[in-house]
């Protein structure tokens, strides 16, 4: 449940990052702009771009975590089913 969570949440806060790049960077400096003003923007335009790119591919972690939980619970699950068929099978085959 809890890897449910993460990768909701992980995602939601990934689209919100991206809803919300208008005003999480701001507008790009003008053409001609200082440079401390340049390298300012940059800064912000990759901590943004990180932290997107961050958001997205823990959701996409968790997500190939679940995946890999419900592929085991499946593979136990069908062996468990297999064992009962094979048993009940030769209990009826033991009475005749």
């Amino acid at each position: 449940m809890r890897l449910k969570i993460a990768t909701t949440a992980f995602f939601l806060t990934g689209m919100a990052l991206l809803a919300l790049w208008p005003w999480l960077v701001g507008p790009r400096p003008p053409e001609g702009a200082p440079r401390p003003e340049l390298a300012k923007y940059a800064r912000r335009m990759s901590l943004y771009v990180v932290g997107t790119l961050t958001s997205f591919t823990l959701a996409a972690i968790c997500a190939l975590l679940i995946v890999r939980k419900v592929r085991l619970e499946f593979r136990d699950r069908s062996r468990e089913n297999f064992e009962e068929l094979i048993e009940s099978t030769l209990r009826d085959h033991g009475r005749k």
